[in-house]
């Protein structure tokens, strides 16, 4: 994939009451998750998961997981593909972890704690047969990346690169009010030779 992003899946919450909880309205703007561009987007899958998907790996940390999951629940994922390959899934419940799949290739193969969905040893058994099947490869690739990404798709039915549909886009108005503010600051400051060539009074 060649990318870093995260998504956040809740089942069973009104639309409208985990857009409150996270403080966005959603935009008329289609968004592709995938090309690299900012903000966050949301898709409904048919079994009742809204899945929240972010540019950025540090959208769908622990807190912010373990906070949605009051409303029901959860699964989250991190995923980076560039650096230390890094994956991390987590499933939760009432504010409380239920589960979590950690990997990178930086010397924590594999960590696991909680009990994951029952599908998580025959993804693991397959992708680290995979990973030894590769083992004399002069380009090696990193399957025990795609294990957590597995285990969360086993958990809510959804995985980045698996999905063609177009998101919605989503925006914090505070944010973007924000920035406008200081785009107006900006815009009515005088730049630095303005400053330096100006009349003086």
């Amino acid at each position: 994939m060649g990318w870093m992003a995260s998504w956040i899946a809740v089942k069973g919450v009104p639309k409208a009451a985990l857009f409150e909880a996270l403080g966005v309205r959603e935009t008329d703007e289609e968004v592709y998750p995938g090309t690299r561009g900012e903000g966050l987007g949301y898709a409904q899958s048919p079994d009742g998961w809204i899945i929240l998907f972010s540019e950025e790996f540090d959208w769908a940390d622990r807190e912010r997981v373990l906070e949605l999951s009051r409303l029901g629940p959860t699964v989250g994922l991190q995923f980076e593909d560039k650096i230390e390959m890094t994956s991390v899934a987590t499933g939760a419940r009432d504010g409380v972890e239920l589960w979590r799949v950690y990997h990178d290739n930086a010397g924590r193969e594999l960590e696991v704690s909680g009990e994951p969905p029952p599908e998580f040893a025959a993804i693991r058994d397959r992708l680290f047969k995979e990973q030894a099947d590769a083992a004399g490869e002069t380009l090696r690739t990193d399957y025990l990346h795609d294990i957590p990404l597995e285990v969360a798709k086993a958990a809510c039915g959804y995985r980045a690169d698996d999905w063609e549909e177009p998101f919605i886009g989503l925006e914090d108005p505070l944010a973007a009010a924000r920035a406008a503010e200081l785009a107006a600051e900006r815009a009515a400051r005088p730049g630095f030779f303005s400053r330096l060539f100006g009349r003086r009074g």
